[in-house]
């Protein structure tokens, strides 16, 4: 893996540490030497191989020779890679028995004819079966070129994250500067175009032209922060609106949202929406990849088209309209992660992935 922050894939790694059959398995972990990941790795008890030369891209032409040695010295049964194609070629030419790759995002714009065809070809040459994080991301592989026969869907998982307190949760929305009596409504993700924030804000005015009982927490960071900020200051809600920037334990804020939100133009699964409904707080979110998947309209919260940030409105608006369907929502949610997207089931899936005959 060569991300040097922990983002999903890392979260995906270690939840599959803390669940992997240990007497089956010997699993070694391969990461830049200054990733985020290297002590949460080995406060796990899982050895790291760090590696001075790896970029954080999918293709780094000076790592391929360093982890091509490092294969054919460990000889390694498996090599399962995260978007590092150059892995995967070094993996290939040291002629590792069985390469995985896992996709986690959706893929990009099919092109024409021969990208797509290029596209199968190098799935086909350096992956003997790929894990797509949902069944939207499945289906724009295929939409790209991939073969389907060569990939498998596996939900990314989670451990259910700890329920708190009232008197928790009105400590840790203090801690924010906001305010236990209202509802706390959240979005957690990047701070990038792709997230569409304004969506969020564009509803949070709506919403606010109806009811006041309503605080939105936009928590995370990144390079649109100071233009969001401008965007609530032109729309007039600041004071309804909390930029929490990184948030370091985010489990614990999203246990102590009324609702949570994610306004992607385009998301593979969406872990935060699973971490909070695994403590019963529904969602709503945009129709847009995996989100879907994890969201069913009117069970477990609702679903609107993407930017329409009226049915935003509308949908949250509809989810706090009465306590007793909020319930109903909460426990939909709660029972509907424990059933698909918990980490054990995800690490038993990818085991028996592993332990397929042939390659």
């Amino acid at each position: 893996m060569t991300d040097r922050n922990i983002g999903g894939a890392g979260r995906w790694l270690l939840n599959y540490l803390k669940h992997h059959n240990r007497e089956r398995f010997d699993v070694w972990v391969v990461l830049p030497e200054d990733s985020a990941l290297y002590s949460a790795v080995t406060a796990l008890d899982v050895a790291v191989i760090p590696m001075q030369d790896m970029a954080d891209q999918s293709f780094d032409k000076k790592a391929q020779q360093p982890l091509y040695t490092l294969f054919l010295e460990e000889k390694p049964d498996i090599v399962h890679t995260h978007a590092s194609l150059t892995a995967r070629m070094a993996a290939r030419k040291a002629k590792v028995p069985k390469i995985i790759n896992t996709k986690h995002c959706m893929e990009g714009a099919p092109g024409p004819l021969p990208k797509r065809i290029t596209r199968r070809l190098m799935n086909k040459r350096y992956s003997h079966r790929i894990i797509a994080v949902s069944k939207a991301v499945k289906l724009s592989m295929v939409a790209g070129g991939t073969d389907p026969k060569q990939i498998v869907v596996i939900y990314n998982g989670i451990d259910a994250i700890q329920p708190i307190s009232s008197e928790e949760r009105n400590e840790i929305l203090l801690s924010y500067g906001g305010d236990p009596r209202k509802k706390a409504v959240g979005i957690v993700a990047r701070l990038e175009e792709v997230k569409d924030h304004k969506t969020f804000l564009l509803a949070a005015r709506e919403i606010l032209k109806r009811r006041e009982d309503i605080l939105f927490y936009i928590i995370g960071d990144g390079s649109l922060k100071a233009s969001l900020e401008e965007e609530a200051r032109a729309l007039h809600i600041t004071e309804h609106i909390l930029f929490t920037g990184f948030v370091k334990d985010v489990e614990k804020l999203e246990a102590a949202l009324d609702l949570n939100v994610i306004t992607s133009k385009q998301e593979a699964l969406c872990l935060s929406i699973i971490e909070s409904m695994s403590v019963g707080i529904p969602a709503v979110g945009t129709d847009s990849g995996g989100v879907k998947e994890v969201i069913r309209h009117g069970e477990n919260g609702y679903l609107v088209p993407v930017g329409d940030w009226k049915a935003l409105a509308d949908g949250i608006l509809e989810v706090f309209h009465d306590e007793e369907a909020y319930q109903k929502l909460a426990n939909a949610a709660k029972a509907w992660v424990k059933e698909n997207f918990t980490a054990r089931k995800m690490t038993s899936r990818i085991e028996r992935l592993y332990l397929e005959d042939g390659k």
